[in-house]
């Protein structure tokens, strides 16, 4: 038993401190390799929208204001069967240009997605916006230059999350993004960027893959990118701010749902998990999301252990270790107070908790396809 708690041990120290270290020497000495450019590409922006009134006309204006040529700037807002004054709102800009479609089914952001692309979009290049991320003012200028490497297919926008809440989720959300933010960033420099953020990212519309129901456009979207033999950009230089959810309940049901989708979305691209043609990949598939998500298998199974081996001591200062760390983590999500260390361990707990849950109901055959805002 002592060799299985050593290696479930390892396993947890290569996902959170190995495999960043790993990424960082395989990053070493590279940049994004962009290009001045003469002129922009035509873009087509779109807007994902479920039920926004109280947001969307704000986006727009946010979208409007950027320095990005508006003679070359496409906008259309993607209405998923919004019953409130979404659509209404929308309709009011079309003197400046915004499109709206509305999508009279709940058939999800995808179906919208699909239907934009396939038949409206009139860009080279397509960008994806959430209603609720805000942009800064060069960002749509920044990450299309880096279309300026015919290698790249897709680029993935630095967001960043601010914190609109004193709940310790909401400000432990944040920590962990820069965390993932800096696993990304690695990542996108050693050219091997399999994920990106659905709430701000670019793709060339002649290598964008059309999304199932049950998939996330920012899974599909880059992994069918590589698929056809190009690379996704890390746009470190394009910013955009986004909130995460401001309570444990509603953080556990993005996280959860979000895993389901991306555990479908590597399935169906399980091609690219074979280690003799896509080498590096492959790695990053299964470091990065696999062996992330199986955590919560490796810590059940390291407190067993301790505590099947609690009689010698250092077990024993193990086992009491992570009771009193679940202890702390169980009072910061009970806890009004926002208390670093408790929030931290609390954070750590709900989004293995999270996983947790979303790998067996991924397994059971549980799918999603639909969604709606956690704010």
């Amino acid at each position: 038993m002592e060799w299985v708690f050593y290696l479930m041990v390892s396993v947890v120290l290569y996902v959170y401190m190995g495999y960043p270290v790993l990424m960082k020497a395989l990053s070493f000495g590279k940049r994004p390799a962009v290009r001045e450019i003469n002129g922009f590409p035509s873009v087509t922006l779109i807007i994902a929208a479920h039920n926004e009134e109280k947001v969307i006309g704000g986006k727009i204006e946010n979208v409007l204001s950027g320095d990005f040529p508006k003679d070359k700037l496409q906008v259309i807002v993607a209405s998923d069967a919004s019953t409130d004054g979404t659509n209404e709102i929308v309709r009011a800009y079309s003197g400046k240009g915004v499109e709206l479609y509305d999508q009279k089914e709940h058939k999800g952001k995808s179906a919208a997605l699909n239907h934009i692309v396939g038949n409206l979009a009139r860009g080279e290049i397509v960008i994806f916006n959430d209603s609720t991320t805000i942009l800064e003012k060069d960002a749509i200028s920044n990450i299309c230059r880096h279309f300026s490497n015919e290698d790249v297919g897709a680029a993935a926008a630095r967001l960043i999350f601010r914190k609109t809440s004193a709940s310790a989720i909401a400000g432990n959300h944040g920590l962990y993004w820069r965390y993932e933010e800096f696993i990304r960033k690695m990542e996108g420099r050693a050219g091997y960027l399999p994920f990106v953020s659905g709430a701000f990212y670019a793709i060339r519309k002649g290598l964008y893959t059309r999304v199932p129901a049950d998939m996330p456009d920012d899974s599909v979207s880059p992994l069918g990118v590589y698929r056809q033999g190009r690379a996704v950009a890390y746009a470190e230089d394009s910013l955009a701010y986004e909130t995460g959810a401001k309570d444990p309940s509603g953080e556990f049901r993005v996280k959860t749902r979000g895993i389901i989708r991306e555990l479908t979305s590597i399935y169906h691209f399980r091609d690219l998990l074979n280690p003799l043609k896509y080498p590096v990949l492959s790695l990053v598939l299964v470091s990065h999301r696999l062996l992330r998500w199986s955590v919560p298998f490796f810590l059940i199974v390291i407190f067993m252990d301790s505590l099947y081996l609690r009689g010698h001591l250092l077990y024993g200062i193990f086992l009491w270790t992570q009771v009193i760390f679940y202890l702390i983590a169980l009072y910061g999500l009970m806890s009004r107070r926002n208390i670093r260390v408790a929030s931290m361990a609390s954070y750590f707990s709900l989004v293995n908790t999270a996983a947790l849950w979303a790998i067996i109901r991924f397994l059971c055959g549980e799918r999603k396809s639909t969604w709606r805002p956690e704010r």
